[in-house]
């Protein structure tokens, strides 16, 4: 069952993530053909600082969610309801602190923007900020669908509300070139979405509103515990992926911002269909972890990691070939970065994929403690080498910063937390061969992936449909290769057969 409902979730959330995909490329376009470079900067910019102000959550979605499972598959109704009323209780004190410290950012804004020209800045900004405080007061009651291993209920109701905002904002783009407008249109229907998800989480979980009272003081301590600890991991991880647009603005323009926003765009709609994966997985390793024994969470672990390898390094290898290429075509080649600073990155993507078995079972398992200390850590290295990098390599200095924050910290301290008190039993040995099959696997994907470029480099790519070719030459390139190297490995024929189990069982 927990394999069906996370195939479920997968499914539902590429399909919608695909589709949100393409829309997004033609809203850029549109975009970028009647609005400057600097409203991309402008909008790449708040983004990241709303998402820094997104700190004052301190973790508590990921706390709550966690403490959520036991008492969903044990059905213990009296418990989730008292969950869910502390979860809103939380949520508005955090929708008043963001509010707040938004507003305190207010008068400081012209020192974030360098050299802009984009009228009517300061409500610019004030409308993210809504955006941003109404997200917390509405959309609490997605955590439940989360938890219970539903999440595809939120996601077709995100996915198709984002459609129809996308299509709504091309109209206006088009007939008025307004962006104020463009903002209008995005917070009304982010704000209808959270109305509806919260209709259906009344509906699905009716007894809900028969309670009113909250968990009891050891369970609040326990709730509390892991909210400190994910605080220290949320405030890591907004110095090291919400810095860059800031850094960018400050040190080296915002038209710089902009060119990076085509690149980050991409990267972040490929990132939202892989979280979309990951999630449909999360709810049911937290289950997994409430109800069975370490030795079969190590197995699905491994298998889950090497699932994700696969992905991962497929991904990368098809960026660092049609990257470029893909930005020439849609956006123009006054939008695109030197190659250099495309492997730069790539890398970036890959580190960063390569750890996200090891974070979804530290979550499922409820690890938050054990590293705390270590996001700290990397915020701070990756801003210190990032300023001190950014005024020798500019651009390039700043994702590198990223690069070495994550190998001296994330790399080895994750895997380390979750083998010490994860798994457990036998975990030294366990820690020393997760580290030789990511030696190992790295070495191979990065051979197979310049070696299928090399195979499909000599395509031509100045077009739509030659991408296309290029895309599909490099699939069966990565796809052979890959099938030939890990015919024999234990992993792929438990995933296999995962996958089989699913299709026999919807017959």
């Amino acid at each position: 069952m927990r394999t069906k409902k996370s195939l479920i979730n997968m499914f539902v959330g590429f399909g919608g993530q695909g589709l949100s995909f393409i829309i997004s490329f033609v809203n850029r376009i549109v975009f970028i053909h009647y609005l400057s470079a600097e409203y991309l900067g402008v909008n790449g910019l708040f983004g990241n600082v709303i998402g820094m102000l997104s700190l004052a959550e301190l973790g508590i979605g990921s706390a709550i969610v966690f403490s959520l499972y036991k008492p969903l598959a044990e059905n213990d109704r009296d418990q989730i309801g008292r969950l869910m009323n502390l979860y809103k209780q939380m949520y508005r004190r955090v929708a008043v602190a963001v509010a707040g410290i938004g507003m305190a950012l207010f008068p400081f804004l012209d020192h974030l923007v360098k050299g802009q020209s984009v009228p009517h800045l300061r409500l610019i900004y004030l409308m993210y900020l809504a955006n941003s405080v109404l997200s917390y007061l509405f959309s609490y009651k997605c955590s439940i669908f989360m938890a219970d291993q539903r999440s595809y209920i939120k996601v077709v109701w995100e996915q198709a509300m984002h459609l129809i905002q996308m299509l709504i904002q091309i109209l206006v783009l088009v007939l008025t070139r307004n962006f104020l407008l463009y903002l209008g249109i995005q917070m009304v229907c982010n704000l209808f979405v959270y109305i509806m998800i919260a209709w259906h989480a009344d509906r699905e979980y009716p007894y809900l509103k028969k309670y009113h009272e909250l968990p009891e003081p050891r369970i609040r301590e326990g709730i509390t515990r892991n909210i400190k600890a994910m605080f220290m991991h949320k405030l890591g991880a907004i110095f090291v992926q919400g810095t860059d647009n800031l850094l960018v603005s400050a040190f080296v323009g915002l038209a710089s911002v902009g060119i990076y926003s085509n690149y980050s765009m991409i990267m972040t709609n490929i990132n939202s269909l892989l979280t979309r994966i990951l999630e449909a997985f999360s709810a049911s390793v937290g289950n997994l972890g409430a109800t069975e024994k370490e030795g079969r969470i190590h197995e699905v672990y491994r298998t889950a990691d090497f699932l994700m390898y696969l992905i991962y390094s497929y991904i990368a290898g098809g960026l660092l070939f049609l990257y470029n290429p893909f930005i020439r075509v849609f956006f123009g080649a006054d939008y695109l970065f030197p190659m250099s600073i495309v492997w730069i990155i790539v890398a970036n993507f890959y580190l960063n994929g390569m750890r996200q078995t090891n974070l979804i079972f530290r979550e499922a398992m409820g690890l938050f403690w054990y590293d705390r200390y270590k996001s700290i850590a990397e915020g701070i290295v990756n801003l210190i080498v990032s300023v001190l990098l950014v005024r020798r390599f500019e651009v390039a200095g700043i994702f590198l910063g990223t690069i070495v924050s994550t190998l001296t910290t994330s790399f080895w301290v994750e895997p380390y937390v979750l083998m010490r008190y994860g798994m457990k039993k036998d975990w030294k040995r366990k820690l020393r061969d997760y580290f030789v099959r990511y030696v190992g696997r790295t070495t191979i994907a990065m051979a197979v992936i310049l070696l299928s470029i090399k195979i499909c480099g000599k395509i031509p790519d100045g077009n739509i449909g030659w991408l296309i070719v290029n895309g599909c030459a490099y699939t069966a390139c990565f796809g052979i290769l890959m099938r030939i190297l890990y015919r024999k490995s234990w992993e792929r024929k438990d995933l296999l057969d995962r996958a089989k189990g699913f299709l026999a069982g919807r017959r």
